[in-house]
């Protein structure tokens, strides 16, 4: 797994894609897919288990198409690929 700073960059994707309310609440609008796999993976994160971590990443660069602005999809779906170790 990616140092502290993987906890960081998760938390910032989140408040970024506008989940950054309560974990437990239920995610709205075109990207909910994405928000969801990103609180996986901080979960994983959290408890320590990689393989799940690393699988939630990867659904979750997959569910960036999502994001209607290109630029801002790109960019988010290197920092994931970046966290994945690719």
């Amino acid at each position: 797994m990616q140092p502290a700073n993987g906890l960081e960059t998760l938390d910032e994707l989140i408040a970024v894609l506008g989940g950054g309310g309560n974990a437990g609440a239920q995610s709205s609008g075109p990207c909910k897919l994405l928000l969801e796999h990103l609180r996986s993976a901080r979960t994983s994160f959290l408890g320590s288990m990689p393989g799940e971590y690393r699988s939630s990443l990867e659904e979750a660069r997959e569910s960036a198409a999502c994001i209607p602005d290109k630029t801002r999809q790109t960019a988010i779906k290197q920092r994931l690929k970046s966290m994945i170790g690719n």
